[in-house]
């Protein structure tokens, strides 16, 4: 009887081994020797051609599934879909005034002054120089006494301005106009046709959103990245979009960019002369930010499915991120939820926060833009989004770690240093996000693996935010952070803070059991010959099941310190965040302690000077 045959290897020895099982079962080679044989080149042969066959046809399966698909061709095609453009590489953006002087001019004065798109500025950053150029045209009267031209608000991209000039030719079916320039910003992209070379007029064409309002006559263009990884643009049929006219010419007018280099950039210097004049100073209002490379396929991966359940629609706080994400450019992590889960419930709201690629929070004028522009029409009438800043609860760390010498050529100075680089790379990958969670194991393990001769670790987390308090006027913070925290209720202090000045005296901020309650009463302390001495008798609250501190009506001298650290030992050693919260580790608060473990290096005779570090400070 005829044994079949595991057709769902893919593994070549196991593949051969299969065949080999099968003739076995044959009467004809029932005592053949297969391994010293002719017959095992062809059963080589064979083996490879059904793995080969195997891989081919499972690698084309996968690549058929976003999911799956490891191709980023098949990647962007498969969300093309889903109706997702991957993002482009997007340039540093800032924001600057501009004035022009124009004293001492001869000749007539213009009682307006243009200032031109692609108008060239330069700033410096690390030693770097770097192109900035005006997005877009922006005019000013000249002022009352007829000696400046101020430009207000100008916006400024990091790139050069190219424009490529493409003929229609409807003989070409279904013909694309490609942008030439990997490391174009596709959203200073700009698409004009004229009707033929000697043409002085254009039509302006806008990207493709939705197919709302969308007719025959609708100038739209569709943007879409080839197979090159080109971004590449064309027009409607005459049915879903006007179908451009043979021998039209088709300008793209966009700027290439350095990505995120020149992100931080705070100094412009104008290059080219205004309207003749060259006396200009240059203001910067907002500093560069949001710069970034290409979108890469994880990516796409993960938002082309999440922009497709939005259908341009802003219900649920999924819908909310999507649309977001895909509209506005300056988005390092976002979070979203219904006012109904706020803290306390706020019926009828939603609530937004953005952390953006450069910065701690958003500015005003980024955030009217993505309520009044990016979700104006999109949100549910009766629904008011509100964005809200991140908050940002810090993480100090005490960090010990037992190493056998016997395993290393490192020193311990150089031990610290793998150690101090594993939390930098851990806090870079896993944290400053609003899902990222401070997961106390995998940290240990990854200071476990940062060399061969680290026998064990132990971290102790702590958390901490700063505030800047007025000298002038009563001040009033609260704070919540991602946990609750750890309080023996005695006298021990649930926080603690870094000194600060009143009535000229040091004094810290500290608290004292509440009767009957499970929170505490902060106070302000001064130190008298090792004793606290309370100075402040009411400075506000610590709801430690809460994991709130709320300070109240006090006021430090002029001189005090600009800002106050506040500090309290959480009840977990996870971490996670909520809502709007952020957790960082503090590189600037992380202390290392390398400590020889004697028991590895000498066995038992070194239990007697093994030592271990205690949970708490």
């Amino acid at each position: 009887m005829a044994t079949n045959l595991n057709v769902t290897e893919l593994d070549f020895d196991q593949i051969k081994k299969n065949l080999k099982n099968y003739l076995k079962t044959q009467s004809d080679f029932n005592d053949h020797n297969f391994e010293g044989s002719g017959l095992s080149t062809l059963l080589d042969v064979l083996a490879y051609n059904t793995h080969y066959n195997a891989m081919t046809a499972h690698f084309a399966l996968n690549e058929a599934f976003l999911d799956s698909a490891q191709i980023r061709g098949n990647v962007v095609t498969r969300a093309k879909l889903l109706g997702y453009t991957p993002r482009s590489v997007l340039a540093p953006r800032a924001v600057v005034n501009i004035v022009v002087d124009i004293t001492g001019a001869q000749g007539t004065i213009p009682g307006s002054l243009s200032l031109p798109r692609g108008t060239k500025l330069t700033t410096n950053v690390d030693g770097s120089e770097y192109r900035y150029v005006v997005l877009e045209e922006q005019s000013a009267l000249i002022d009352s006494g007829g000696t400046t031209f101020t430009f207000n608000n100008v916006n400024i991209v990091e790139g050069t301005r190219k424009t490529l000039l493409y003929r229609v030719d409807n003989d070409i079916e279904n013909q694309k106009f490609q942008i030439s320039d990997p490391d174009a910003d596709t959203s200073t992209l700009r698409v004009l046709i004229q009707a033929n070379d000697q043409s002085t007029s254009y039509d302006n064409y806008t990207k493709f959103e939705s197919l709302i309002n969308v007719t025959s006559a609708s100038k739209v263009y569709y943007l879409q990245e080839n197979s090159a990884e080109y971004f590449e643009i064309y027009f409607g049929d005459g049915v879903t979009g006007k179908k451009p006219t043979n021998n039209n010419i088709v300008t793209l007018d966009y700027v290439y960019t350095k990505g995120g280099e020149s992100n931080g950039a705070n100094a412009f210097t104008i290059v080219d002369n205004i309207g003749g004049y060259a006396n200009k100073t240059v203001t910067t209002v907002t500093a560069s930010s949001g710069g970034t490379g290409k979108e890469t396929t994880e990516s796409i991966r993960f938002n082309a499915p999440l922009t497709f359940t939005s259908q341009n629609r802003a219900v649920t706080s999924d819908d909310y991120r999507a649309i977001i994400q895909k509209s506005f450019t300056n988005i390092n992590s976002i979070s979203a939820w219904g006012g109904e889960d706020n803290d306390p419930p706020d019926y009828g709201k939603v609530y937004i926060a953005i952390k953006p690629l450069v910065g701690d929070s958003l500015t005003e004028g980024e955030k009217s833009q993505i309520i009044g522009t990016i979700l104006k029409g999109k949100n549910v009438v009766s629904i008011t989004p509100q964005i809200v800043d991140p908050n940002y609860t810090y993480i100090e760390l005490d960090v010990f770690f037992k190493y056998n010498p016997n395993l290393t050529d490192r020193s311990s100075v150089e031990l610290q240093a793998v150690v101090r680089d594993t939390i930098s790379d851990y806090n870079f990958n896993e944290l400053n996000k609003f899902d990222g969670v401070f997961r106390h194991s995998q940290l240990l393990k990854a200071i476990d693996n940062a060399d061969p001769s680290i026998q064990n670790s132990s971290v102790r987390p702590y958390m901490f935010m700063n505030v800047t308090p007025s000298s002038t006027a009563a001040n009033n913070f609260s704070m919540s952070f991602t946990s609750p925290f750890y309080s023996t209720g005695s006298t021990v202090n649930t926080i603690s803070s870094t000194p600060w000045l009143y009535n000229t005296e040091t004094v810290y901020f500290g608290d004292i059991p509440i009767t009957n309650s499970t929170n505490r009463q902060i106070i302000a302390y001064k130190i008298v010959a090792g004793e606290n001495v309370t100075v402040i008798a009411d400075c506000g609250l610590v709801e430690a099941t809460a994991g709130k501190v709320t300070l109240k009506n006090f006021i430090p001298d002029s001189n005090s310190p600009t800002t106050i650290r506040i500090t309290v030992t959480p009840n977990s050693l996870d971490l996670g965040p909520k809502r709007d919260q952020l957790v960082a580790i503090d590189p600037l608060r992380v202390t290392i302690t390398p400590q020889i473990d004697t028991i590895a290096l000498s066995g038992s005779s070194g239990t007697i000077d093994y030592t271990t570090n205690s949970r708490l400070r």
